[in-house]
């Protein structure tokens, strides 16, 4: 049993996320000890890692005598929380900025504008095909997305009423890239980046962020 002061800390320092696979897991997340208790694991914030179901069952269920696959070691729970810890710190620090900030005044941006931005990238799961509704049942999408330090306003053209679109508070988007990308450019997750391209409305089960970023062929 966690001390309620270790379980609350530890589920702001994650934001309720999966320290893993990064999936916001509202509710359904588990807190895991990374030595374990029969090992002599303690309950304290140091050995304590927030998972979602999927990850807590892959971090805590491994059989030795039948090894498939590669099982999680204590060192790497260590440091996929801790660097997770540090990247939800970054983000508070971003939104505490903006809040205290006299000027407020969102930036606009239409739809298929080339625009440049600045944010935090990281690598975030979602359940994918056929339902995208459970890692369970469906098949897992990873996609990378940019974390913005200011919200931003997007206008985007709807194909059904031949009317603009407003879209507010946007935080999160999900980058669109060339397959090759994620190779050559993978030093920038847990990074601040700057990527040139165009803004367009999530309208796909596969789209998870508050809209979409096309960088592909136009990422600086």
């Amino acid at each position: 049993m966690w001390p309620q002061k270790i379980k609350e800390d530890a589920l702001v320092s994650c934001r309720r996320t999966c320290c893993v696979c990064h999936m916001f897991c509202g509710r359904n997340i588990e807190l895991h000890h990374i030595v374990m208790e029969s090992k002599g694991g303690e309950s304290t914030f140091d050995n304590c890692i927030p998972l979602c179901f999927n990850c807590h069952a892959e971090a805590g269920h491994y059989n030795n005598n039948h090894p498939k696959g590669t099982k999680y070691s204590s060192a790497e729970l260590k440091r996929h929380r801790d660097n997770w810890y540090r990247t939800v710190q970054q983000l508070d620090l971003a939104d505490n900025k903006w809040e205290a900030s006299e000027n407020k005044q969102p930036k606009e941006i239409y739809e298929d504008q080339v625009v440049t931005l600045k944010g935090f990238v990281w690598r975030e799961a979602f359940p994918g095909p056929p339902n995208y509704d459970s890692f369970d049942t469906d098949r897992i999408e990873t996609y990378w997305m940019l974390i913005l330090p200011e919200p931003i306003c997007l206008f985007s053209n709807s194909f059904e009423t031949e009317e603009t679109i407003k879209i507010e508070n946007i935080k999160k988007l999900q980058l669109c890239v060339d397959p090759e990308f994620y190779t050559s450019s993978k030093e920038i997750i847990r990074t601040d980046v700057e990527l040139t391209g165009k803004l367009f409305m999530s309208i796909t089960g596969h789209h998870h962020g508050d809209a979409n970023f096309d960088i592909r062929g136009q990422h600086a």
